[in-house]
């Protein structure tokens, strides 16, 4: 299956694009996007235990299933004050 990976704030810098495509396995979840991700981004990898990620409005668990065609957002942690 094959998904889009919407990148947003700085895992815009950690990833070096705004629109990543993954090619996964069937059945495969959101952790093995993750999974992905950090075995092609060092600096995704450091801090993907931090990132949230959604489906459309839905913040979703590491445990969502995929569907083939899904886009995906990565939401790192904000700070401000």
């Amino acid at each position: 299956m094959r998904i889009t990976v919407e990148c947003h704030g700085a895992s815009q810098r950690w990833c070096g694009a705004e629109l990543v495509n993954l090619d996964l396995g069937e059945a495969a979840t959101v952790a093995d996007a993750l999974g992905r991700l950090a075995e092609r981004y060092p600096e995704l990898a450091l801090r993907r235990d931090t990132v949230a990620v959604a489906i459309g409005d839905d913040i979703v668990a590491v445990t969502h299933e995929l569907s083939d065609g899904e886009r995906i957002a990565l939401i790192p942690p904000v700070s401000g004050g």
